[in-house]
């Protein structure tokens, strides 16, 4: 009876158990585990037989393997927030060289002003998109009175010229024009027939 007794304490002896008497005594499972066997469970009594067995590690030991743990987690604590801020500046690079190209392509592509198929002045399309922005309701008046006096608009630049944007401004402009014309010919012939009642 004695040996069914023993083997229900074997199968009763947890891994929390073994845990804890390798926490305090700092030996091996497989020394916890039979210590644990050999006292039925009882964790002070375990601790006893390892003592008395010269089995314990020393103090010093114990201390050091304890602050090795909490070492390698700091490691890891380490490591992780390393691979964060790497994450966090390579996304920040990418941001710059995304404004880089932004600032190159807008450099090297310009807003002309033109007059009687003449360049009369270029703007860089960075300057004039921050004049749109920031002096939108100065910059479109501007614009829409230019066509009223001839001038016309257009996009040009290695990335602009391949868009169907020009053919859209040259519209606006053509219509400008026209409607222009318009208005200058119904000017001119109601001067003339006012001039021409005066006289009669």
């Amino acid at each position: 009876m004695g040996s069914i007794k023993k083997g229900r304490i074997k199968s009763m002896i947890t891994i929390e158990q073994v845990e804890k008497l390798r926490k305090y005594t700092g030996v091996s499972y497989t020394l916890a585990k039979e210590a644990l066997e050999e006292t039925d469970g009882d964790l002070l009594e375990a601790v006893i037989l390892l003592e008395k067995q010269q089995k314990l590690q020393p103090q010093a030991e114990k201390t050091n393997v304890r602050s090795n743990h909490v070492e390698d987690e700091k490691v890891v604590e380490d490591k992780k927030k390393e691979r964060k801020d790497s994450e966090a500046n390579e996304t920040f690079r990418e941001f710059i060289r995304f404004l880089k190209d932004l600032l190159h392509k807008g450099n090297t592509n310009r807003f002309d002003v033109v007059k009687d198929k003449k360049v009369v002045m270029m703007i860089p399309m960075t300057l004039f998109v921050i004049l749109i922005l920031f002096a939108f309701w100065f910059m479109v008046p501007l614009l829409v009175i230019g066509l009223f006096f001839g001038y016309g608009y257009r996009f040009s630049g290695s990335d602009l010229e391949k868009t169907n944007v020009n053919e859209a401004v040259e519209k606006v402009s053509d219509v400008t024009l026209k409607a222009g014309e318009i208005v200058a010919k119904a000017a001119s012939d109601l001067s003339k027939e006012l001039n021409q009642k005066k006289d009669e």
